[in-house]
């Protein structure tokens, strides 16, 4: 049932401020500035991922009542991460295949874990609106079947034919389990019904040694 993916600034100038340049490396530094507020600075691949055509619903998909598709920037094997390291970035397209508007569309996040519920996999998951939107902490539901309002958040309308592109950054903390599991991204009407749709990676906690 798992769809895997089918393709693929300004500080103020006055007497006796720092050159711009000095400025924005110092925030860089210390942390500030974009890299905790989420903006201005959109993901590096965000233009090439937009411009992306929307991928066909498939015939089950059609048979399920999806309106929407979703995608993904990742290869098939998948987002690695090392305990304790820089987190990874993962672009995610909605796509309104509808010809009527979609309200309340939410985004779910859910692990398959062989011992679901029993163990903490320890990662951190979070989500920005692209270009500049602010990072914001995302529940990760843990289980073998499938919750669909559980952890949704985000609620946006999509007009017809519109896209909406978010991005999410994973991270593992230092005594997360390692091992590979599957990761669901799903969109989910208000109403729990048909009518969302989902992207499907691989998610991989590297071992320490």
């Amino acid at each position: 049932m798992t769809r895997w993916k089918r393709q693929r600034k300004r500080p103020k100038s006055g007497r006796g401020a720092l050159p711009a340049a000095l400025v924005a490396a110092a925030l860089l530094a210390t942390g500030c500035g974009a890299a905790d507020t989420g903006g201005p600075a959109p993901h590096p691949g965000l233009d090439a991922f937009h411009a992306e055509e929307c991928p066909e619903l498939t015939a089950s998909e059609k048979e399920n009542g999806n309106l929407l598709t979703l995608a993904h920037d990742q290869p098939e094997d998948g987002v690695p991460l090392r305990p304790g390291g820089a987190p990874a970035t993962v672009l995610v397209k909605l796509c309104n295949a509808a010809d009527r508007p979609l309200t309340d569309i939410s985004l779910s996040t859910q692990l398959e874990w062989t011992d679901a519920g029993e163990r903490d996999p320890r990662l951190k998951v979070e989500h920005r609106e692209t270009p500049d939107g602010q990072w914001r902490t995302a529940e990760l539901v843990v289980a073998n079947d499938y919750q669909p309002l559980r952890g949704a958040d985000a609620a946006r309308d999509l007009a017809p034919g519109a896209t909406r592109v978010v991005e999410y950054r994973f991270s593992a903390a230092e005594d997360a389990p390692s091992g590979a599991r599957p990761l669901m991204i799903r969109a989910v009407p208000a109403d729990e019904q048909r009518g969302g749709g989902l992207a499907g990676l691989r998610l991989s906690v590297l071992p320490t040694d």
